[in-house]
């Protein structure tokens, strides 16, 4: 009986309080905190930056515009490379390995990978991180000799093929289809 009394009192208790005045002052300053918490939050979010961080999250590294947000300039450029060689001339071959090359390094060193070209970039890469790293590394050295062997000769075929190395790399972002 005195359980039960207790109990009934207990709760006219709980509901007179929740009811009361004070409560409802503690309410009001503890929705104001909540508030400045949360503006406190979103402002140091944006000191830090908030959209680096989220693909750094997202992603597992730094990723450039180009590779998630801003594809379709990057398409762009990718398809006057594609044009270059679907002709026949082996310059143009060879000059759009080399903007090929200059894009993909453009793209890692926007990735915070440290090196003074390239292939230094590439070798500081864990093949966990980006699947096509080693056909990066074979697409960088025929660019090297493109680039440092007068006499070499690429044919429509290997400019595919080099192309194609690069194009892994995009397709893995999903920049390419």
């Amino acid at each position: 009986m005195l359980l039960l009394n207790f109990l009934n009192n207990f709760d006219k208790n709980i509901m007179n309080f929740y009811n009361s005045t004070f409560f409802s002052v503690i309410e009001f300053i503890l929705g104001i905190y909540v508030v400045v918490l949360f503006v406190d939050i979103i402002l140091l979010l944006f000191q830090r930056g908030l959209g680096g961080d989220l693909r750094d999250t997202l992603i597992g590294m730094n990723v450039p515009a180009e590779l998630t947000t801003h594809k379709n300039r990057l398409r762009k450029k990718w398809s006057k490379i594609r044009e270059k060689i679907e002709g026949n001339n082996e310059s143009l071959y060879k000059v759009a390995i080399i903007e090929a090359d200059n894009i993909i390094d453009d793209l890692v060193k926007r990735m915070k990978y440290e090196g003074e070209n390239l292939e230094d970039r590439l070798s500081k890469i864990n093949p966990g991180q980006i699947e096509s790293i080693e056909e990066l590394r074979k697409a960088h050295q025929l660019r090297n000799r493109v680039i440092h062997e007068d006499d070499f000769k690429v044919d429509k075929k290997e400019a595919k093929e080099i192309i194609g190395y690069y194009e892994s790399f995009l397709k893995e972002f999903e920049v390419l289809d």
